[in-house]
């Protein structure tokens, strides 16, 4: 039995793991790089094995709490396949530690002796990668109860809802901690309308319904997370037959493709499975969920609601689940992770536990028995069935224990039995596990880049005051580079480079190679709907559903051409800025060139034009059966008919009608073709928005390099007073001395934020022993 030891740093994505004490080597397959745990860690029972040629292993983890999480699941997954593991947690600082260090060396930052380190910038950099947002976007088809589990989450009626498709604006929900919200609804095209303070359920519902508005932002309190962790931010998308806005569905794809690192709750009815309209959505997510390792699975969480609405001798609870896995299996997902719901009650209860006096006595009449219900029937305590990790699990038992009532009218269990409460803990995990790691790496990465150029800055002034014998030749080669900054012969090369700049070629070829694959996928799709030959009413009826499905398609590709553009534009700038950065060195302190602030623009799709013009094209004429009359032999009539018994009384003959047809083959060649015709339209759009933006991004750089150079030169006269205040180098001296050991201690301490501290203390200490 091997001895194994592995620490995970999230915060780094540094992963080192010893075998018998020693590291594992280069080539190894468990030398698993800077990927995140959840990438491999599934592989570890079948790495370990591969590396050992064992079966049983004593492994001690040194991480968070999180991640031992994964690590745990694993390991009990691996006794099933005949690998034993032995597990040992040695625990470390968490998240919630880290974040308040943070705090703390920011404050003497803005209070140290480093004047470039109180800057608004600084405050500003620092500012922005505390709030980075988190995404969640909310995918579900119609009547599956989206509005009102967002609702719920929100804990009041905000979003509308209705038995029919009613989202057919994009909302966006941000975090502020604000007890009202206030909306700003934005048009297609333009600056956004006047915002609405206090906004109500019946306002929501006029500006959802008004067809000049494509998005409504929403500011609020989002009850089950604190801004102060993260600016978590809803999504709540149209379903995919509801969209008013071609953008919608687009955004839809483009969250759920695997480029995206958004939380996804798809939300499914349990009382209807199976529509038409949420096939393509889900093959985006089985295509997503296929790369990128256990993240992908975990960011998206299978909400299936309304299980409350069974009734004795229907379906039971773990009869549904069992048909949603086979139902997302067939589709390409397997083992998802499913969260049985009761949103409405959930919505309800908390109304009534928010606001008790002044819930009408209908409500109360209604929610009651559906209480009694939740609480009394353990099959509906639909908690148990949901994929919750173990420390979740813990906090959803833990409250429950905490509830006063424990009778069958307790509004608390009742909640907690709907599911909500799990679902909140399983988002905030997340948030933790991924978005508040990346967010303190983000801090951690704006301090260092301003200390270490501060660092860089303090030690040319330093080792200039030194050599007082050199004081004239450095003087001259000071004011040769001022010269040349001053000229522009310095960056001249790279504004040329930012000249050259043209990805849209590129963008071109792989946008086609899309394209093909689209097609291909359109085809294959189509030919089950086309028929050899169609009445014309046939053939108008199939074009909707042709065109609903058209429309999936481009909606995907153009998600897909997006995600790609954001991609070259973004690479090729940071490559330049690299380089730029790499020949100004670090004396560039105060200047934070961040790249292209790449902001998602508008594309336009081309239409997907099939009318009734286009199918006239195809329609021609043909007399044929529709049906058959039966009538007397006329042989058989009179007093000779009677004696012709071996005739037949009766007779059949074909009734004929000229009807209009269309023929299948010419009708789905002719779709095909408009819809290659439309995709390269969209295409050509989209490269010449790309040109435009590129255009934007030289611009911006090029303003970005004249700041550069004018800190530079800034910067290069400080150092040119070391040169000859003879008569001031020792206090200048004395006073670089200091910021110097100030600045040493600080970019330490900085350092230190993101390693991993082992706890010490008995007291804290908790190791967790887990054998499998």
């Amino acid at each position: 039995m091997s001895k194994v030891k592995i620490t995970y740093n999230p915060f780094k994505l540094e992963t080192a793991i010893w075998i018998e004490g020693e590291l594992v080597r280069e080539n190894s397959v468990l030398n698993v790089g800077s990927k995140r745990l959840q990438e491999w860690v599934e592989n570890l029972p079948t790495y370990l094995y591969e590396e050992c040629n064992e079966n049983e292993f004593d492994l001690e983890f040194v991480g968070t709490k999180m991640d031992l999480e994964d690590v745990e699941e694993v390991v009990e997954k691996a006794q099933s396949e005949g690998i034993t593991i032995h597990l040992t947690h040695i625990p470390v600082r968490e998240l919630d530690h880290m974040e308040k260090r943070i705090e703390d060396i920011f404050q003497e930052l803005i209070e140290g002796p480093i004047d470039e380190l109180k800057t608004e910038d600084l405050k500003a950099s620092f500012q922005q990668a505390l709030n980075d947002e988190f995404e969640i976007t909310v995918v579900a088809t119609m009547s599956a109860g989206k509005s009102t589990l967002i609702n719920a989450l929100l804990q009041q009626k905000i979003m509308p809802s209705s038995q029919e498709a009613c989202t057919a604006t994009i909302s966006r929900i941000k975090d502020t901690d604000d007890t009202t919200f206030t909306a700003i609804p934005h048009p297609t095209y333009g600056e956004p309308f006047e915002a609405i303070e206090g906004v109500t359920l019946e306002q929501m519902n006029v500006l959802n319904n008004d067809e000049n508005i494509s998005m409504i932002e929403l500011h609020g309190d989002i009850p089950f997370t604190d801004t102060k962790e993260t600016s978590l931010v809803l999504i709540d998308t149209p379903g995919p037959n509801n969209s008013r806005d071609e953008n919608h569905l687009k955004m839809t794809y483009k969250n759920l493709s695997e480029s995206s690192k958004t939380l996804v709750l798809y939300i499914l009815n349990a009382t209807q499975l199976g529509v038409n309209d949420d096939s393509k959505l889900l093959d985006a997510v089985a295509e997503s969920m296929k790369v990128g390792g256990k993240q992908s699975k975990d960011r998206y969480l299978f909400v299936v609601n309304k299980l409350d609405q069974f009734r004795k001798g229907e379906d039971n609870v773990e009869m549904s689940l069992a048909k949603v896995r086979k139902y997302l299996a067939n589709r390409g997902i397997e083992d998802p992770h499913l969260f049985p719901a009761s949103a409405l009650p959930a919505l309800d209860i908390r109304q009534i536990l928010n606001h008790p006096d002044e819930v009408d006595e209908e409500l109360e009449d209604e929610i009651g028995p559906i209480i009694r219900k939740l609480n009394r029937n353990e099959e509906l305590h639909l908690e148990k069935y949901a994929s919750l990790t173990p420390s979740v699990r813990r906090k959803v038992e833990a409250e429950l224990e905490t509830v006063e009532d424990q009778t069958i009218y307790s509004l608390e269990s009742a909640l907690i039995h709907t599911g909500i409460p799990g679902i909140e803990h399983m988002i905030k995990l997340y948030v933790d596990k991924y978005a508040r790691t990346a967010k303190v790496k983000n801090v951690v990465d704006t301090f260092q880049q301003k200390l270490e150029s501060s660092l860089a800055f303090e030690k040319m002034k330093e080792t200039i005051a030194r050599q007082t014998g050199k004081h004239t030749v450095i003087k001259a080669q000071i004011d040769a580079l001022t010269e040349k900054i001053q000229y522009g012969k310095e960056s001249e090369v790279f504004k040329r480079q930012i000249e050259r700049l043209n990805p849209v070629p590129e963008i071109e070829r792989e946008a086609e190679q899309l394209l093909q694959k689209h097609n291909e996928a359109v085809s294959e799709t189509m030919a089950g709907l086309q028929q050899d030959r169609l009445e014309l009413e046939e053939a108008e009826a199939l074009s909707n559903d042709m065109f609903k499905l058209a429309e999936n398609f481009s909606a995907s590709l153009h998600a897909k051409l997006e995600v790609l553009i954001e991609k070259k534009l973004n690479k090729t700038a940071y490559q330049l800025l690299d380089e730029y950065r790499q020949r100004v060195t670090r004396l560039m302190d105060g200047i934070q060139i961040e790249g292209l602030d790449f902001e998602p623009y508008e594309l336009v799709q081309g239409e997907l034009v099939f009318n009734e013009q286009m199918i006239q094209q195809l329609v021609y004429e043909e007399t044929v059966k529709v049906g058959e009359e039966v009538y007397k032999n006329p042989e058989r009539e009179g007093f000779l008919g009677f004696f012709k018994f071996t005739k037949p009384k009766y007779l059949s003959r074909d009734l004929m009608e000229t009807k209009e047809f269309v023929d299948g083959s010419e009708f789905g060649e002719l779709f095909l073709a408009e819809i290659e015709i439309n995709i390269r339209k969209m295409i050509r759009n989209i490269c010449e928005d790309a040109s435009h933006v590129v255009e934007n991004m030289k611009q911006t750089y090029q303003g970005k390099f004249k700041e550069v150079d004018r800190v530079l030169l800034t910067k290069l006269e400080t150092l040119n007073r070391f040169t000859h205040e003879a008569a001031n180098i020792g206090d200048l001296l004395e006073q670089s001395q200091r910021k110097f050991e100030w600045l040493e201690e600080m970019e330490a301490k900085i350092n230190n934020i993101i390693e991993l501290e082992i706890i010490q203390s008995e007291e804290d200490k908790v190791i967790d022993h887990t054998t499998v």
